[in-house]
Formats: C-alpha cells, sequence, structure tokens
C-alpha cells in the first residue's frame, strides 16, 4: 500500500463541493438510485469511493462496491482483492469481488491484453449491476487520464468525436464523478484524508501507449512547450464536446432536410438537397443513414464515410459501395440510395428437435447447435465462455427441447434481468442489426426461449449452486 506526498506548495482546493457539483451538473444520479463503484484499489478508485460514501446522503443515492481480479498479477492481483473488499467492510457497504481468467479469455478470443481486460471488465461490471439493481456505475477516470485520451486520439487522427475525450455521462448508465480533478489532487486527498491504496505495477511498463504518453510525452510536452498542457487539453475537450453536440444536433435537421425516404430496409437521400449542407455535415448525414439501418450508435469508419462522399460527389450514376452490417450504397442520378441486407432472401421460419446429446444441423442459416451433458464440476465458469457457448442447468430443462428461428411478438427473459420483455426490443438493445436477428437460433422450451443462440442465456435456467449436471451448448461455425 502506498501513500504519496503533495507536491511543494500546492494549495489544495476543496473536492468534495467541486464533485458535488460536478455530479449535479452532468445529471449523473437521481434521489433514489443504487450506483455500481468500480473499485480497483487504486488512488484514484480508493478516492472515488470515499468522496460517493460521504456524498451519498446528500444526493440520496445508496453504493455497491465491485472489483474484478483480473488474475494478471498473482498474488499481487489477490492482494488487490482483499484490500478492496476490506475497504467496502469499513464502509458497511455491500461487496462483490470475482476473480476472471482473463488470459485464458484473451487467447481464446485472440485479443490484445487491454481490450481482453476490458471486455471482461465491462461485462462484469453489467452483470453485477444488474444483479445489485444498480442502474449507475461510476468509474474512477480523472482530468488525466482525460487530458492522455485527448492526446491519444490527437496522435491517431482522430475528428471533433475523438478529441471531445471521454464524456462524463455514457449511455445513461456508466458515469466518470473525477473527470475534473487532477492526478496529483486525487493523491493529495488520499494523504490529507489518510487512505492507503494499491499500486498497479502494469501502470510502468512501457509496452502501452498510454504508459509511454502519460511517463514520456506528457512531461516533454510540459516541460519544454506548455506548463499547463493537461488544462489545456482539458479546454480543447470541453470545446469539442460542446461542437460536436451542436454539430450533432445540426446533422440531424439536415439529414431530415435530405431525407426522401425512410424504411428498416431502405434510406434515400436527395443529391440536390444533400449539396446544400457543407462537407462537415455531409459526412454526418451520411453516418447518421446508415446509423438508421444498421441500428447502430457507433461512427462508421473514416475510409467507409469518404467512399460515400466520394459517392455523392463525381461519382457516375450506377456507382455502388460496399458498407459494414450487410449495407450497401448506390447513387442514382438524383439520389443516394441505402440499402440494408443488399437484396439477400429472407430466412424462412424453422422448428427442429434439439438433439441432446449431439448435433442439429441448421440449414436456413448453414449453422450447428451441439448439446453435451456434463457434471458441474467439469464444466467450468459460464462467464468465461465465449458468446457462441452455453451452459444451463440440465435438472431444470423439461425433456422437450427445440431450436427454431424467432417469431413476432416472442418474450425473452435475459440472464442479469430482472423482468423479460419482447425478445425483439432486446436485441436492439444489444446493438444486434436488423438483418441478423432472424440469423440467431432460438433454443426453447415450447413455451419458453432458453438461449439466444451466440447473444444470452435465458435467466430461468442459470447455473446455480444446487445445480448437479449442465447442459453445454456450442453454437458452429
Amino acid at each position: 500500500m502506498n501513500k504519496i506526498p503533495c507536491p511543494n506548495g500546492y494549495r489544495q482546493m476543496e473536492l468534495l463541493p467541486r464533485v458535488s457539483d460536478f455530479i449535479v451538473r452532468h445529471r449523473m444520479v437521481e434521489q433514489g438510485v443504487k450506483v455500481l463503484a468500480a473499485v480497483s484499489g487504486g488512488p484514484d478508485s480508493v478516492a472515488m469511493l470515499h468522496i460517493l460514501n460521504l456524498l451519498k446522503d446528500d444526493l440520496g443515492i445508496s453504493l455497491h462496491v465491485a472489483h474484478l481480479n483480473h488474475r494478471f498479477r498473482g498474488a499481487e492481483s489477490d492482494e488487490d482483492a482483499r484490500f478492496v473488499t476490506g475497504l467496502a467492510g469499513r464502509y458497511q457497504l455491500p461487496c462483490t469481488v470475482e476473480a476472471l481468467d482473463v488470459t485464458a479469455y484473451q487467447k481464446r478470443k485472440n485479443l490484445s491484453k487491454q481490450v481482453a481486460a476490458r471486455e471482461v471488465r465491462y461485462r462484469f461490471l453489467l452483470d453485477t449491476a444488474a444483479l445489485a439493481g444498480a442502474r449507475r456505475i461510476a468509474l474512477a477516470h480523472q482530468a488525466d487520464d482525460q487530458a492522455e485520451t485527448i492526446l491519444i486520439n490527437f496522435l491517431r487522427g482522430a475528428g471533433v468525436p475523438g478529441l471531445k475525450g471521454i464524456v462524463p455521462v455514457r449511455e445513461n448508465l456508466y458515469i466518470r464523478p473525477l473527470l475534473t480533478v487532477r492526478r496529483f489532487e486525487i493523491e493529495r486527498y488520499c494523504r490529507e484524508q489518510d487512505l492507503p491504496f494499491r499500486q498497479d505495477s502494469s501502470n510502468l511498463e512501457q509496452i502501452y501507449l498510454r504508459n509511454r504518453i502519460r511517463q514520456d510525452l506528457v512531461p516533454v510536452l510540459e516541460k519544454g512547450y506548455n506548463p499547463a498542457l493537461v488544462p489545456a487539453l482539458l479546454r480543447l475537450g470541453e470545446i469539442c464536446r460542446e461542437e460536436d453536440a451542436f454539430l450533432e444536433d445540426a446533422s440531424v435537421k439536415a439529414y431530415q432536410e435530405s431525407l426522401l425516404e425512410e424504411s428498416t430496409e431502405k434510406v434515400v437521400l436527395g443529391l440536390e438537397r444533400l449539396g446544400r449542407h457543407p462537407a462537415a455535415l455531409r459526412r454526418r448525414i451520411l453516418r447518421l443513414a446508415w446509423q438508421s439501418l444498421a441500428r447502430s450508435s457507433r461512427n462508421l469508419a473514416y475510409s467507409h464515410t469518404e467512399t460515400l462522399m466520394d459517392l455523392v460527389g463525381e461519382s457516375p450514376a450506377g456507382s455502388r459501395a460496399v458498407l459494414p452490417g450487410n449495407i450497401a450504397a448506390r447513387r442514382t442520378y438524383e439520389t443516394l440510395e441505402i440499402i440494408l441486407g443488399q437484396g439477400r432472401p429472407k430466412i424462412p421460419y424453422y422448428i427442429y428437435p434439439l438433439n441432446i446429446p449431439g448435433a442439429t444441423f441448421i440449414p436456413e442459416i448453414g449453422r450447428t447447435v451441439h448439446a453435451v451433458i456434463k457434471p458441474r464440476v467439469a464444466a467450468g465458469d459460464p462467464r468465461l465462455l465465449p458468446r457462441e457457448e452455453a451452459l444451463l442447468d440440465l435438472d431444470r430443462l423439461p425433456s422437450r427441447i427445440f431450436v427454431r428461428r424467432r417469431r413476432e411478438g416472442d418474450i425473452f427473459h435475459p440472464f442479469g434481468h430482472v423482468a423479460g420483455g419482447k425478445l425483439k426490443d432486446f436485441l436492439i438493445k444489444q446493438k444486434i442489426p436488423q438483418e441478423e436477428r432472424d440469423k440467431i437460433p432460438l433454443v426453447s422450451t415450447p413455451g419458453e426461449i432458453i438461449w439466444a443462440g451466440g447473444v444470452r442465456t435465458g435467466e430461468g435456467f442459470k447455473i446455480k449452486d444446487t445445480t448437479g449436471q449442465v447442459l453445454h451448448l456450442k453454437l458452429d461455425p
């Protein structure tokens, strides 16, 4: 555990009012909401938990602590977990601590260490929030993290959306109360409040770009170019956030002005109307058209956006482009048509008995569901399985199980959710494109969906401590 002295001559401003004002200004929480605090044990998350615990009565919130042991650093990681458990105990807060083999997940998914850790960590936080009934997840990103993110995005050639950096509130779920607080202020706060914390040795490893920027580039820029680099980058991020919000509002209006036709399968934009708008808005209009069909909030990549810009520029009528999400664009003499599905035939309805144990081939989608019965002790941790696999409580399953295509009005109660709802709404929230939804095989009883293949298992058939045998399902290819 570490305590870091404050910089000489630094006068600490009171953090509690600043953080409280920041939370209120960005409407991070409401009265009565439960907040899941993600605590690694480092100074940032320790300070965040301490501050939120002091503010919880004034804000009208309750707290639940969450810590994921990634098992990257052996005994050091185990000690982090014990430290966070003890910290939550001292505050008399409920706490969920899990240990997952992220290295195994990384190798199985062929991901980088950082990407694998991020995917497992966010899945853990989402699942824990659902089980705890938390409607917000507090993350301890601070001002220096923000400055480093903006620098990273600048070096990668990002536009305004990238230069705005980390947003204070994302998806009305993730909140970052310390985003305007400097790292040295947090260290000073921990010192003055006598808060012990853990130090992650991987933060010193030079193999990671963020660490090199923090340890090498930022000090060089501060010493030789701008001593107030971090505040300058924070101003840049704030300006870009405001301008991005303005441009987004303007682009929505411009999109409606350029729109000739819009359905779930096609968007048609008028070239003459589109040409009335400057290039900065045209790019955003084209991204909005793609997002409308892809049912996605993510941005279309720069290369694909520029391909569309070329189509509406000097390309002849009949020119085409292929876009992500099974979407194509075609220029006519007067319009740009963006089409979902590229004319592929729809998948007909099917239903087959599921072979248990055995394999069930589905010719309509060209995939196979494999079913194997295993004792619980040999099945492993279901949270570490890829999405193409699932473990279910065999003892609670009926004898008649089928695999079928979705139907209009299907109801699904996903794992981790308090209640069920329309399968269509769930798939939309999972950002699964419309053209992909009929390709999802549904393993079902006569009246209930057990597993939306490759997406999520049902809540009613999850593995429990009392489970004896499990049904291991795997979707190929």
